[in-house]
């Protein structure tokens, strides 16, 4: 027999390599579409739960006969918790609780973020996994697959991908449940960024005051909620009459913490630019809203020699009440006109039916 004739087994081994390479070519292809519609998900911003769906396909793909979970810590937390529930994995939560206990081995690899996954066989009868044992036997898993998924966010994911029979991991399914679980991790990082771009359009960047169009809208519902169960309201206008520098921003801070410190939680607080602050008071009566320009005034005179440099061409307060102005716009330019009435130092008027008053005990005579 001539040396370059192949043997029956060599020709077998060349048939089931290029089987397998055909294989291979087939999964690359439909991973190549599944990753190019995923991308178009994440940029519309779908969430992580969409995703998890998303990485259970490709897992199915590779692991047929495979049941998936996925855990989230989030930052701060001690405890994990399902994305979504359904009838099999309700069983790991905790009696009255939605979190879920993890076994010693998922615990450990969990910790372990440099090591992306790890398979585990018998898990069943191992100790490292007795906190699950009931949920195994329940459902006879007996192998698992983990892979870990961290985020910029300090969020952390596992991938939890349980089977009833020794799972069979090859170089190529590996890599496909890495990158699959890495959707989460692209999932996390595009509502970390949208959540982050809607907090910067909301609040402004000198003061973590609300910005303008935020406060505007947020007074707007607080003005229908008055109208609709016939209640107060104040909007109240603060201006710092020194002319402003770029070195200002820090004692700028200093007052909207002052601002944001003496108002309640319902109440809102903005700066509007050029040394204005706008504040949103709900009130029982008129007085009310002088009881808090007057506790305001004293904070932020007590702040003078930490904001010396913004205080020392003092502060102008307004204020305009509601029913009396019926729109965010009328009760703004209220407040300004009140406002350029004050000739203290630190000092406030109140407009009423418009007139100015240094005391709302002035608006009624008998």
């Amino acid at each position: 027999m001539s040396s370059d004739v192949l043997s029956s087994n060599e020709i077998q081994a060349l048939y089931n390599r290029l089987t397998q390479v055909e294989k291979e070519r087939d999964l690359l292809q439909y991973l190549n579409v599944k990753y190019a519609q995923s991308l178009q998900f994440i940029a519309s911003g779908r969430s992580v739960g969409f995703f998890w769906d998303e990485v259970l396909d490709v897992c199915k793909r590779f692991l047929p006969n495979a049941y998936g979970v996925l855990l989230v810590k989030e930052p701060n937390q001690s405890e994990w918790s399902l994305i979504n529930n359904d009838e099999i994995n309700v069983q790991l939560l905790k009696p009255e609780n939605q979190v879920v206990a993890l076994p010693k081995a998922l615990m450990t690899f969990s910790q372990s973020p440099s090591c992306p996954i790890r398979k585990d066989t018998n898990i069943h009868q191992s100790p490292e996994w007795a906190l699950w044992k009931f949920f195994l036997e329940k459902n006879n898993f007996t192998s698992v697959v983990m892979v870990n998924v961290t985020t910029s966010t300090n969020a952390a994911y596992l991938v939890v991908m349980l089977q009833q029979e020794t799972l069979q991991l090859d170089r190529l399914t590996e890599q496909a449940l890495i990158d699959s679980a890495k959707l989460i991790q692209a999932a996390v990082l595009r509502e970390s960024s949208d959540s982050t771009l809607l907090e910067a359009g909301h609040y402004d960047a000198k003061t973590a005051l609300l910005s303008p169009y935020s406060f505007k809208h947020i007074v707007s519902v607080m003005l229908k909620d008055s109208r609709r169960y016939c209640l107060r309201l104040a909007l109240i206008s603060l201006s710092l009459n020194a002319e402003l520098t770029r070195y200002d921003d820090k004692y700028l801070k200093i007052l909207a913490d002052v601002i944001q410190s003496s108002i309640r939680d319902s109440d809102v607080a903005a700066y509007y630019g050029e040394g204005e602050f706008l504040i949103g008071v709900r009130i029982s009566n008129m007085q009310d809203a002088e009881t808090v320009v007057q506790k305001l005034l004293r904070e932020i005179a007590a702040t003078e020699k930490q904001s010396n440099s913004v205080l020392s061409g003092g502060v102008s307060v307004g204020v305009a009440h509601h029913p009396e102005h019926s729109s965010f716009e009328n009760l703004y330019r209220a407040a300004l006109y009140a406002s350029s009435f004050v000739v203290e130092k630190i000092g406030y008027r109140i407009e009423f039916h418009g007139s100015v008053y240094a005391a709302s005990s002035e608006f009624y005579t008998f």
